[in-house]
């Protein structure tokens, strides 16, 4: 989950649309131009700039055939590579190696193996857990040359461990199909299947990784494998919800399906006043509540911001073309509500929101645009880099009204007096269709939350200064606390979605207990026995360190 935040908004919404890409890329660069129209690019003569020398090895013997590929910190392009999408507790690195191919990967492995140093492959540079503070002076395995996509004659696509959720959006959406993907569009496609993957098409076609049908990686020692259904199904089993623990995914094949609504979905976006916060939340539990759940082709998401700075937050949503009728500073309060499926159906939902709102705005478009116009065409902010975030999340059945508005009016009171803190900080909350997700049965993968997993809310704290990082993450962690009761979340075990994660819960709560633990102990014994993919919320190798 990527969160702009007000303040840069400013920055983001007149440029976000744009991406520019490397001629690798093997993206459908045709089906871009239909979504975005034709870009030109205008600039003036090319710069005479110095020779910059660097060395593309350190005082370690890397293996001649990938030396090449390796870079330390004097090259120009290190922090550019290395760049992530937050700071906070953030893994550091004194090179970088970029693999080529599978034969590349296996060998850096093989070698890095014989050593104490420490790596970290990097994707979409998205995972903010502070767990992986603990890779420090590390190398990076930057996998953007495995930045592709390709849909097969079958419908199944094939996707690089580089690409990024929005390429992969492109691509499928090209060819007529459609998959589960998360509203971050910059996040690392397979990245996030590793922790499962949810988004707005749960409903329908289940996680992300519900739709995985195999995944080649290498593990520690170098060894090339594939993991599938009839191929090592037990380490297939485990690296859909558990997947940073085993080994490095290079490529991956998805399911696809045949679009729904032939690819066009109503989108509509609401800002409403604090007064106005129990009936909108009334409303999106009274949708939870009917027979059978929530629509499977429906999907909400509600952010609640505050930035103390009330002329800022109208000039940006004037680029926006939206002319705030609110009395600011007060929270900042947006739903963005998507449907899949006829704009008639859809109006139904958004007419319960809509007499609530003071601002409102509809539209229908092809699926793949969504990231573009949702949340009034904010989505996209949220991929700026090199920003602390602090977050803390929980799963909840239903939104319990009283402590839900408890918070937003601490968090209000937060915000203002720590203004460091207010234009970057926020609180998420996904809801989305379960009837996908809860089609398979709860061994089907290592996610362990089928049937826990209506409403995912994040407490996303940034800040501008070190000196709200304390304040905010005691109020974080506080409401964490109170969300995650039974008597709150509607839930009797504490449920946390492993992508977000932060490093102080139960292991239990990520993974599940009882079999389950077992189960991915025996899985890191067989396939990380020295434990060298332990920077993400490592699976334990002994059963008494669970708890």
């Amino acid at each position: 989950m990527c969160w702009p935040g007000p303040s840069s908004l400013l920055i983001r919404v007149p440029f976000g649309l744009f991406c520019l890409r490397s001629n690798q890329d093997t993206i459908n660069r045709n089906g871009m131009l239909r979504h975005f129209g034709t870009l030109v690019l205008l600039a003036g003569p090319a710069l005479s700039v110095p020779t910059l020398r660097y060395q593309h090895n350190t005082e370690r013997s890397w293996p001649q055939s990938i030396a090449a590929q390796v870079h330390d910190q004097t090259w120009p392009d290190f922090a550019n590579v290395t760049a992530r999408w937050s700071t906070y507790s953030a893994p550091t690195f004194t090179e970088v190696f970029l693999p080529e191919s599978a034969e590349d990967l296996s060998t850096a492995l093989a070698y890095l193996s014989t050593t104490n140093r420490q790596w970290l492959a990097q994707s979409g540079g998205h995972g903010y857990s502070p767990t992986l503070g603990s890779i420090q002076d590390a190398v990076q395995i930057n996998m953007r040359n495995f930045r592709y996509v390709s849909v097969n004659e079958d419908g199944t696509a094939t996707v690089g461990t580089g690409t990024r959720f929005n390429e992969m959006v492109w691509a499928v959406g090209d060819a007529g199909r459609e998959i589960t993907v998360g509203n971050c569009p910059c996040v690392g496609a397979l990245g996030a299947t590793l922790g499962g993957g949810l988004g707005r098409l749960s409903g329908l076609h289940g996680l992300t990784s519900d739709s995985l049908l195999s995944a080649n990686l290498v593990l520690w020692n170098g060894t090339q494998v594939k993991a599938s259904a009839d191929t090592n199904p037990d380490l297939f089993w485990g690296i859909r919800g558990a997947g940073q623990n085993f080994g490095i995914i290079y490529e991956a094949t998805y399911q696809t399906y045949e679009q729904t609504n032939n690819g066009m979905q109503y989108t509509s976006d609401y800002m409403f006043d604090r007064a106005n916060l129990s009936s909108i939340i009334n409303i999106t539990n009274d949708l939870l509540a009917v027979p059978g759940g929530l629509d499977a082709r429906l999907a909400i998401m509600l952010t609640i911001s505050y930035d103390v700075e009330a002329e800022r937050v109208r000039a940006i949503f004037m680029l926006l073309g939206v002319d705030l009728e609110l009395t600011l500073p007060q929270p900042l309060i947006i739903l963005n509500l998507v449907y899949a499926g006829p704009e008639e159906e859809a109006q139904k939902y958004s007419g319960l929101y809509r007499p609530y709102s003071s601002v409102f705005a509809e539209q229908v478009v092809p699926w793949t645009n969504l990231s573009s116009v949702a949340l009034f065409g904010t989505a996209e902010g949220g991929c700026d880099t090199n920003g602390p975030v602090n977050q803390y999340a929980v799963m909840a059945r239903n939104l319990d009204q009283d402590v839900f508005i408890d918070m937003v009016d601490s968090f209000s009171e937060f915000a203002q007096n720590n203004p460091q803190a207010s234009s970057t900080s926020a609180i998420l909350v996904e809801t989305f269709g379960q009837q996908g997700i809860e089609a398979y049965p709860d061994d089907f993968s290592a996610f362990p939350h089928r049937g826990a997993f209506h409403n995912a809310i994040a407490l996303s704290m940034g800040y501008t200064d070190e000196i709200a990082n304390v304040p905010g993450d005691e109020w974080a962690r506080e409401w964490r606390a109170r969300l995650a009761k039974p008597k709150v979340s509607g839930y009797k075990d504490f449920h946390v979605y492993q992508n977000y994660a932060n490093d102080d819960e139960p292991l239990s709560a990520m993974y599940g207990a009882g079999w389950r633990q077992k189960r991915l102990t025996a899985l890191k014994n067989a396939y990380d026995p020295q434990g060298r993919f332990n920077g993400y919320h490592a699976i334990p190798s002994v059963l008494k360190n669970w708890s």
